[in-house]
């Protein structure tokens, strides 16, 4: 009895997603960490703190060098 055929390509899609999921699963525990951890920190303001260029509103791939 055949319940289900998976040529190479819908395998090669299944393994695809899984490594995905797996990925997007690191990348969102890693951020929740960050941002659990960045509320007890001591230095919690000056990770926020704007630089001088996002300040004076020029974009640094618009301006002309």
């Amino acid at each position: 009895m055949t319940i289900g055929y998976l040529d190479p390509g819908s395998g090669s899609l299944i393994a695809s997603a899984v490594v995905g999921g797996v990925a997007a699963a690191g990348v969102a525990v890693r951020q929740a960490r960050h941002r659990l951890t960045s509320r007890f920190s001591r230095k919690h303001g000056e990770a926020e703190t704007p630089s001088s260029e996002a300040e004076s509103g020029a974009d640094p791939a618009t301006t002309d060098a």
